[in-house]
Protein backbone atom coordinates (compact mmCIF):
# COMPACT_ATOMS: atom_id res chain seq x y z
CA UNK A 1 0.00 0.00 0.00
CA UNK A 2 2.59 2.30 0.93
CA UNK A 3 4.54 1.77 -2.35
CA UNK A 4 1.24 2.48 -4.26
CA UNK A 5 0.97 6.16 -2.43
CA UNK A 6 5.02 6.99 -3.07
CA UNK A 7 4.23 5.86 -6.76
CA UNK A 8 1.01 7.57 -7.12
CA UNK A 9 2.52 10.69 -5.02
CA UNK A 10 5.81 10.81 -7.23
CA UNK A 11 3.56 10.72 -10.21
CA UNK A 12 1.35 14.04 -9.54
CA UNK A 13 4.41 15.53 -8.42
CA UNK A 14 5.90 15.02 -11.39
CA UNK A 15 3.04 16.14 -13.98
CA UNK A 16 2.80 19.30 -12.25
CA UNK A 17 6.44 19.89 -11.92
CA UNK A 18 6.52 19.24 -15.57
CA UNK A 19 4.08 21.88 -15.93
CA UNK A 20 5.78 24.48 -13.71
CA UNK A 21 3.58 24.24 -11.31
CA UNK A 22 2.53 23.05 -7.55
CA UNK A 23 0.46 20.09 -6.90
CA UNK A 24 -3.07 21.15 -6.38
CA UNK A 25 -4.80 18.79 -4.53
CA UNK A 26 -8.22 18.83 -5.36
CA UNK A 27 -11.35 17.30 -5.51
CA UNK A 28 -9.76 14.74 -7.83
CA UNK A 29 -7.29 13.53 -5.62
CA UNK A 30 -8.27 10.43 -3.50
CA UNK A 31 -7.81 11.19 0.01
CA UNK A 32 -5.40 8.65 1.23
CA UNK A 33 -3.27 10.80 -1.04
CA UNK A 34 -4.09 14.24 0.39
CA UNK A 35 -3.38 12.75 3.71
CA UNK A 36 -0.16 11.17 2.49
CA UNK A 37 1.22 14.41 1.03
CA UNK A 38 -0.06 16.93 4.60
CA UNK A 39 2.63 14.09 6.33
CA UNK A 40 4.64 14.16 4.04
CA UNK A 41 5.12 18.18 4.27
CA UNK A 42 5.18 17.75 8.27
CA UNK A 43 7.99 15.59 7.53
CA UNK A 44 9.70 18.31 5.16
CA UNK A 45 9.83 15.79 2.44
CA UNK A 46 7.39 18.41 0.55
CA UNK A 47 6.79 21.94 1.00
CA UNK A 48 3.20 23.62 0.89
CA UNK A 49 3.61 27.05 0.11
CA UNK A 50 0.20 27.59 0.22
CA UNK A 51 -2.76 25.58 1.20
CA UNK A 52 -3.66 22.90 -0.94
CA UNK A 53 -0.94 23.15 -2.94
CA UNK A 54 2.75 21.10 -2.67
CA UNK A 55 5.99 20.60 -4.14
CA UNK A 56 9.14 18.79 -3.73
CA UNK A 57 11.47 20.32 -0.87
CA UNK A 58 14.50 19.56 -2.66
CA UNK A 59 13.22 21.54 -5.63
CA UNK A 60 11.59 24.53 -3.93
CA UNK A 61 14.56 25.12 -2.64
CA UNK A 62 16.02 25.35 -6.28
CA UNK A 63 13.52 27.58 -7.31
CA UNK A 64 14.76 31.53 -7.53
CA UNK A 65 12.13 33.94 -5.87
CA UNK A 66 10.18 34.47 -9.68
CA UNK A 67 9.65 30.64 -10.08
CA UNK A 68 8.25 30.29 -6.51
CA UNK A 69 5.64 33.27 -7.34
CA UNK A 70 4.71 31.28 -10.71
CA UNK A 71 4.61 27.71 -9.06
CA UNK A 72 2.70 28.61 -6.69
CA UNK A 73 0.33 31.09 -8.76
CA UNK A 74 -0.20 28.59 -11.15
CA UNK A 75 -1.19 26.03 -8.68
CA UNK A 76 -3.53 28.19 -7.43
CA UNK A 77 -5.04 28.51 -10.79
CA UNK A 78 -5.62 25.48 -11.10
CA UNK A 79 -7.64 25.45 -7.58
CA UNK A 80 -9.28 28.51 -8.93
CA UNK A 81 -9.56 28.49 -12.98
CA UNK A 82 -11.78 31.62 -12.38
CA UNK A 83 -9.27 33.63 -10.84
CA UNK A 84 -7.29 37.12 -12.44
CA UNK A 85 -3.47 37.59 -11.23
CA UNK A 86 -3.12 41.08 -10.77
CA UNK A 87 0.34 43.31 -9.30
CA UNK A 88 3.49 42.03 -9.18
CA UNK A 89 1.92 38.71 -9.43
CA UNK A 90 1.00 39.07 -13.11
CA UNK A 91 4.13 41.16 -13.60
CA UNK A 92 6.31 38.16 -13.15
CA UNK A 93 3.93 36.35 -15.76
CA UNK A 94 4.71 39.25 -17.94
CA UNK A 95 8.57 38.37 -17.30
CA UNK A 96 9.10 42.03 -15.80
CA UNK A 97 12.03 42.17 -13.04
CA UNK A 98 9.79 42.01 -9.22
CA UNK A 99 11.59 42.77 -6.22
CA UNK A 100 11.57 40.18 -4.14
CA UNK A 101 10.25 41.72 -1.53
CA UNK A 102 6.97 43.01 -3.43
CA UNK A 103 6.67 39.17 -4.21
CA UNK A 104 5.98 37.59 -0.35
CA UNK A 105 1.58 37.66 -1.31
CA UNK A 106 -0.10 36.54 -4.33
CA UNK A 107 -2.17 39.12 -6.19
CA UNK A 108 -5.72 38.82 -7.07
CA UNK A 109 -8.01 40.76 -8.69
CA UNK A 110 -11.21 40.77 -7.72
CA UNK A 111 -14.61 43.30 -7.97
CA UNK A 112 -15.56 45.60 -5.22
CA UNK A 113 -18.68 43.11 -4.59
CA UNK A 114 -16.03 40.15 -4.71
CA UNK A 115 -13.46 42.21 -2.39
CA UNK A 116 -13.02 39.70 0.47
CA UNK A 117 -9.65 41.00 1.62
CA UNK A 118 -6.39 38.73 2.07
CA UNK A 119 -6.22 35.20 3.34
CA UNK A 120 -2.64 33.37 3.48
CA UNK A 121 -0.47 34.51 1.26
CA UNK A 122 -3.39 35.73 -1.12
CA UNK A 123 -3.97 39.37 -1.52
CA UNK A 124 -7.23 40.62 -3.37
CA UNK A 125 -7.44 43.75 -5.09
CA UNK A 126 -11.19 45.21 -5.99
CA UNK A 127 -9.72 46.20 -9.56
CA UNK A 128 -12.15 44.85 -11.93
CA UNK A 129 -15.49 46.25 -12.84
CA UNK A 130 -18.72 45.02 -12.02
CA UNK A 131 -20.62 42.67 -14.24
CA UNK A 132 -17.64 41.15 -15.71
CA UNK A 133 -15.20 43.09 -18.09
CA UNK A 134 -13.02 40.51 -18.54
CA UNK A 135 -12.32 40.59 -21.85
CA UNK A 136 -8.92 42.02 -21.56
CA UNK A 137 -7.69 39.34 -19.21
CA UNK A 138 -4.31 37.75 -20.84
CA UNK A 139 -3.05 34.24 -20.70
CA UNK A 140 0.59 34.80 -19.51
CA UNK A 141 2.77 32.08 -18.49
CA UNK A 142 -0.27 30.07 -17.75
CA UNK A 143 -1.96 32.25 -15.28
CA UNK A 144 -4.60 34.38 -16.25
CA UNK A 145 -3.69 37.76 -15.43
CA UNK A 146 -4.75 42.05 -15.76
CA UNK A 147 -3.69 43.72 -19.41
CA UNK A 148 -0.01 44.92 -19.31
CA UNK A 149 -0.70 48.62 -18.66
CA UNK A 150 -3.00 47.65 -15.55
CA UNK A 151 -0.11 45.38 -13.97
CA UNK A 152 2.47 47.97 -14.40
CA UNK A 153 -0.17 50.94 -12.68
CA UNK A 154 -1.03 48.90 -9.95
CA UNK A 155 2.62 47.88 -9.26
CA UNK A 156 3.85 51.52 -9.18
CA UNK A 157 0.92 53.21 -7.18
CA UNK A 158 1.08 50.91 -4.24
CA UNK A 159 5.08 50.30 -3.84
CA UNK A 160 7.74 53.33 -3.07
CA UNK A 161 9.40 54.72 -5.48
CA UNK A 162 12.79 52.65 -5.97
CA UNK A 163 10.81 49.63 -6.12
CA UNK A 164 8.46 51.06 -8.51
CA UNK A 165 11.26 52.15 -10.35
CA UNK A 166 12.20 48.62 -11.09
CA UNK A 167 8.98 47.53 -12.27
CA UNK A 168 8.58 50.11 -14.82
CA UNK A 169 12.27 50.22 -16.34
CA UNK A 170 11.85 46.27 -16.84
CA UNK A 171 8.30 46.39 -18.26
CA UNK A 172 9.91 49.34 -20.86
CA UNK A 173 12.94 47.32 -21.51
CA UNK A 174 11.39 43.94 -22.00
CA UNK A 175 8.60 45.63 -23.89
CA UNK A 176 5.79 44.70 -22.22
CA UNK A 177 4.45 48.10 -22.36
CA UNK A 178 5.83 51.42 -23.92
CA UNK A 179 5.85 54.60 -22.63
CA UNK A 180 3.33 56.52 -24.65
CA UNK A 181 0.96 53.77 -23.93
CA UNK A 182 1.61 53.57 -19.90
CA UNK A 183 1.10 57.07 -19.70
CA UNK A 184 -2.06 56.92 -21.49
CA UNK A 185 -3.13 54.67 -19.57
CA UNK A 186 -1.92 56.33 -16.20
CA UNK A 187 -3.74 59.67 -17.46
CA UNK A 188 -6.85 58.00 -17.83
CA UNK A 189 -7.67 56.65 -14.60
CA UNK A 190 -9.93 58.90 -12.36
CA UNK A 191 -7.91 61.03 -10.52
CA UNK A 192 -9.17 59.92 -6.96
CA UNK A 193 -7.40 56.66 -6.79
CA UNK A 194 -4.80 56.09 -4.25
CA UNK A 195 -1.04 56.37 -5.75
CA UNK A 196 -2.27 57.54 -9.25
CA UNK A 197 -0.09 60.50 -8.85
CA UNK A 198 2.85 58.51 -7.46
CA UNK A 199 2.67 56.01 -10.68
CA UNK A 200 2.88 59.30 -12.71
CA UNK A 201 6.03 60.74 -10.72
CA UNK A 202 7.30 56.91 -11.05
CA UNK A 203 7.04 56.82 -14.51
CA UNK A 204 8.91 60.28 -15.20
CA UNK A 205 11.83 58.68 -13.87
CA UNK A 206 11.99 55.20 -15.61
CA UNK A 207 14.39 54.33 -18.13
CA UNK A 208 14.62 50.88 -20.11
CA UNK A 209 18.47 51.49 -20.78
CA UNK A 210 18.62 50.16 -16.77
CA UNK A 211 20.01 46.41 -17.11
CA UNK A 212 18.49 44.76 -13.95
CA UNK A 213 15.93 45.37 -11.58
CA UNK A 214 18.55 45.89 -8.49
CA UNK A 215 20.47 48.65 -10.73
CA UNK A 216 16.91 50.35 -11.17
CA UNK A 217 16.10 49.89 -7.42
CA UNK A 218 19.90 51.32 -6.76
CA UNK A 219 19.14 54.88 -8.73
CA UNK A 220 15.81 55.22 -7.41
CA UNK A 221 17.42 55.23 -4.09
CA UNK A 222 19.82 57.69 -5.73
CA UNK A 223 16.95 59.73 -6.88
CA UNK A 224 15.19 59.41 -3.45
CA UNK A 225 18.20 60.63 -1.34
CA UNK A 226 18.18 64.08 -4.09
CA UNK A 227 21.12 63.11 -6.41
CA UNK A 228 21.69 63.69 -9.82
CA UNK A 229 20.37 61.35 -12.59
CA UNK A 230 23.01 59.18 -13.93
CA UNK A 231 23.41 58.28 -17.31
CA UNK A 232 23.49 54.80 -17.54
CA UNK A 233 25.33 51.85 -19.36
CA UNK A 234 27.44 54.36 -20.51
CA UNK A 235 30.39 53.21 -22.84
CA UNK A 236 33.80 53.40 -22.27
CA UNK A 237 36.36 53.04 -25.01
CA UNK A 238 39.37 50.55 -25.39
CA UNK A 239 41.59 52.37 -27.29
CA UNK A 240 44.71 49.61 -26.72
CA UNK A 241 43.15 46.53 -28.27
CA UNK A 242 40.21 48.38 -30.12
CA UNK A 243 37.93 46.03 -28.47
CA UNK A 244 34.57 45.84 -27.45
CA UNK A 245 33.98 49.09 -24.83
CA UNK A 246 33.04 48.65 -21.87
CA UNK A 247 30.09 49.64 -20.01
CA UNK A 248 29.23 51.74 -16.56
CA UNK A 249 26.51 50.63 -14.73
CA UNK A 250 26.61 54.75 -13.85
CA UNK A 251 27.97 57.88 -15.12
CA UNK A 252 28.10 61.57 -13.73
CA UNK A 253 29.80 64.57 -15.97
CA UNK A 254 29.92 67.62 -13.24
CA UNK A 255 29.79 71.02 -14.55
CA UNK A 256 34.05 71.35 -13.43
CA UNK A 257 34.87 68.44 -15.62
CA UNK A 258 34.77 65.15 -13.08
CA UNK A 259 33.33 62.13 -13.77
CA UNK A 260 31.99 59.93 -11.52
CA UNK A 261 31.48 56.07 -12.87
CA UNK A 262 29.77 53.90 -10.64
CA UNK A 263 29.48 50.14 -10.37
CA UNK A 264 26.61 48.22 -8.86
CA UNK A 265 28.49 44.82 -7.40
CA UNK A 266 26.63 41.88 -6.65
CA UNK A 267 26.64 38.12 -6.85
CA UNK A 268 24.09 37.67 -9.84
CA UNK A 269 26.98 38.98 -12.12
CA UNK A 270 29.41 36.05 -10.60
CA UNK A 271 26.67 33.87 -10.79
CA UNK A 272 23.85 34.36 -13.07
CA UNK A 273 24.02 32.41 -16.25
CA UNK A 274 23.08 34.81 -18.56
CA UNK A 275 25.20 37.37 -17.02
CA UNK A 276 28.43 35.14 -17.00
CA UNK A 277 28.20 34.30 -20.44
CA UNK A 278 29.29 30.93 -19.48
CA UNK A 279 32.54 31.80 -18.33
CA UNK A 280 33.86 29.84 -14.62
CA UNK A 281 33.78 32.35 -11.47
CA UNK A 282 37.60 32.22 -11.39
CA UNK A 283 37.92 33.94 -15.69
CA UNK A 284 34.29 36.82 -14.44
CA UNK A 285 36.47 37.84 -11.23
CA UNK A 286 39.55 38.08 -14.00
CA UNK A 287 37.93 40.33 -16.21
CA UNK A 288 36.39 42.06 -14.05
CA UNK A 289 40.02 42.77 -13.00
CA UNK A 290 41.29 43.66 -16.17
CA UNK A 291 37.90 45.79 -16.52
CA UNK A 292 39.04 48.16 -13.73
CA UNK A 293 42.72 48.01 -14.43
CA UNK A 294 41.90 49.26 -18.17
CA UNK A 295 39.06 51.73 -17.26
CA UNK A 296 42.02 53.68 -14.86
CA UNK A 297 43.43 54.78 -18.23
CA UNK A 298 40.66 57.57 -18.07
CA UNK A 299 40.86 59.82 -15.23
CA UNK A 300 37.65 59.19 -13.64
CA UNK A 301 36.71 58.47 -9.94
CA UNK A 302 35.43 55.29 -9.35
CA UNK A 303 32.57 54.25 -7.35
CA UNK A 304 31.81 50.82 -6.31
CA UNK A 305 28.91 49.66 -4.07
CA UNK A 306 26.84 46.72 -3.30
CA UNK A 307 23.13 47.02 -3.13
CA UNK A 308 22.39 46.02 0.32
CA UNK A 309 24.36 49.47 1.44
CA UNK A 310 21.57 51.19 -1.07
CA UNK A 311 19.05 49.86 1.67
CA UNK A 312 20.85 52.13 4.28
CA UNK A 313 20.19 55.99 3.13
CA UNK A 314 22.89 57.72 5.65
CA UNK A 315 25.62 55.30 4.61
CA UNK A 316 24.63 55.27 0.73
CA UNK A 317 24.35 59.28 0.98
CA UNK A 318 27.57 59.31 2.96
CA UNK A 319 29.36 57.03 0.14
CA UNK A 320 28.01 59.47 -2.78
CA UNK A 321 28.48 62.45 -1.54
CA UNK A 322 31.97 61.16 -0.68
CA UNK A 323 32.96 60.53 -3.79
CA UNK A 324 31.50 64.15 -5.02
CA UNK A 325 28.33 62.48 -6.79
CA UNK A 326 26.25 66.36 -7.21
CA UNK A 327 22.90 66.68 -6.06
CA UNK A 328 19.85 67.72 -7.79
CA UNK A 329 20.05 71.47 -8.59
CA UNK A 330 23.19 72.37 -7.30
CA UNK A 331 26.42 74.37 -9.48
CA UNK A 332 28.20 70.78 -10.08
CA UNK A 333 24.84 69.21 -11.32
CA UNK A 334 23.92 69.33 -15.57
CA UNK A 335 20.91 71.62 -15.85
CA UNK A 336 17.75 69.15 -15.82
CA UNK A 337 17.24 68.06 -19.42
CA UNK A 338 20.98 67.88 -19.82
CA UNK A 339 22.53 64.94 -20.04
CA UNK A 340 26.03 64.65 -20.78
CA UNK A 341 28.72 62.13 -21.70
CA UNK A 342 32.21 61.99 -20.64
CA UNK A 343 34.60 63.23 -23.57
CA UNK A 344 37.03 60.40 -23.62
CA UNK A 345 39.98 61.78 -25.54
CA UNK A 346 40.23 64.28 -22.77
CA UNK A 347 39.88 62.04 -20.09
CA UNK A 348 42.93 59.43 -21.57
CA UNK A 349 45.70 59.92 -19.16
CA UNK A 350 49.23 60.60 -20.65
CA UNK A 351 51.41 57.74 -20.68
Amino acid sequence: MSRSVDHEIAGLLDAAEDRGSCLAVSEEIPGRLCRALERRAKSGEVTSPARGLFVRTDLWRDLGRDQRTLFTARGLQALHPGWVFCGPTAAVAYGIDVSWSLQSSIHVATTRSGFRGGAGIVRRHAILPEGGGLADVRLEGGLRVTPPERTVYDCLRRTDFPLGLGVADSALRQGVVTEEGLSAFVESVPRDPRGREQALGTLAWADPRSENGGESIARGRMLALGYARPELQVEVPRPADGGTPYRADFAWVRTDGLVILGELDGTDKYLRTEMTHGRTIEEVLSDERERGSRITLYDVSILRFRFELTDDPARFSALLSEYGVPRRGSALAQPDGVRALPDWDALRRST
